[in-house]
């Protein structure tokens, strides 16, 4: 299993130049909790830092800052972790828990965003996994039974 089959292929991103208050306006109107903050190449978009729901407002409505003057790239955590997106689950695990993030951008070879990966979708993907595995053991001890 790797990280491109449990993530979203459809992520937000947007602009560091891009306003706080517009930026908390696309994210009502997408019903998400975070933003890609990417850097715009002509190959697609690089992600360059991440802007969630919180970030908004500790660092721009709580520090009581001008929310149409305030940019993404302010406010938004940089450096920014990312996984590729033909990882493994083990490894989105071990960037996951390096990192202190919940959300991983996915990239593609040359550093272009490609999805989103969270530690919520990679608890899904262990607990289907979990699933099988225990089918697999219930199924195994009957076909290995003698009715005689």
């Amino acid at each position: 299993m790797r990280a491109s089959d449990i993530g979203i292929a459809r992520v937000i991103h947007a602009p560091a130049t891009l306003s706080v208050r517009d930026a908390a306006s696309l994210m009502r109107r997408q019903q998400v909790g975070c933003l890609v903050v990417v850097r715009e190449q002509p190959s697609g978009p690089v992600p360059v830092g991440m802007v969630t729901d919180r970030d908004l407002v500790t660092e721009a409505i709580a520090a009581a800052r001008d929310l149409d003057r305030t940019t993404l790239g302010e406010v938004m955590s940089a450096p920014l972790a990312v996984c590729r997106a033909d990882a493994t689950l083990a490894e989105v695990v071990g960037i996951l828990r390096g990192s202190g993030v919940r959300r991983l951008p996915l990239v593609d070879g040359d550093g272009r965003l490609v999805g989103l990966v969270s530690a919520d979708d990679v608890l899904v993907a262990l607990n289907e996994l979990l699933g099988r595995l225990a089918e697999a053991m219930m199924v195994e001890p009957l076909l290995d039974r003698s009715y005689t």
